[in-house]
């Protein structure tokens, strides 16, 4: 289901061509869009990776991109990659009190957030300018005229349609069709992480 395809069965469902709701459409699928983000984050089109980068020596926070949730921080130091501990910043600041003494990184926390992206610290202070990695999580790219597909609307329309549905049945102040795709969009979420479950399960240890 493209753009121009969801915009097209949202007022065919809810059968409604007025002027104020053609014109909230395109916000009611954004906030469609951030639902199933939220309600569905592993999804693999959300899973991410950082461009390539270096340590700074004596430098300890980083600030990844677009990042929502960090799943995992990696070095490699000499072609050997060392997945990073995660722990909350107290027990960052505990483990290295004095953040100008540095040393190879062992662990990480997720410091903050702001429009620029999510800020990780890592303990030790690094001392060399070794390659890391980020495996985070951030939403996709949004339909629009300028990208009428993406991932979500291809692989997971069911889920994009109910959730635009019941967001256009709140616009609408219409109790009736939110009670309906209420139940739909939570039906189609369900269905969504059983087929996530098994798709990160392998056959061979899992079975099928």
């Amino acid at each position: 289901m493209n753009y121009t395809e969801l915009k097209a069965n949202i007022q065919n469902f809810l059968e409604d061509d007025s002027t104020e709701f053609v014109a909230s459409i395109d916000t009611i699928i954004a906030q469609a869009e951030e639902m199933v983000f939220q309600r569905l984050p592993n999804m693999p089109c959300f899973r991410q990776t950082s461009s390539a980068a270096n340590l700074v020596a004596g430098t300890a926070s980083y600030t990844i991109p677009t990042a929502r949730m960090i799943r995992q921080v990696s070095i490699i130091d000499t072609n050997v990659v060392t997945y990073l501990d995660h722990r909350v910043d107290s027990y960052i600041r505990d483990y290295w009190p004095n953040a100008t003494t540095q040393g190879t990184p062992r662990m990480y926390s997720t410091d903050s957030a702001g429009t620029a992206g999510t800020v990780i610290t890592l303990a030790p202070t690094p001392s060399a300018a070794l390659a890391y990695s980020v495996d985070f999580i951030a939403p996709e790219t949004g339909l629009s005229n300028a990208n009428p597909n993406t991932w979500i609307a291809t692989n997971a329309s069911t889920v994009l349609l109910s959730a635009a549905l019941f967001e256009a049945s709140a616009f609408l102040k219409a109790p009736e069709t939110l009670s309906l795709y209420k139940t739909q969009l939570d039906e189609a979420v369900q269905f969504t992480v059983q087929e996530m479950q098994r798709n990160y399960t392998a056959e061979y240890n899992g079975g099928i």
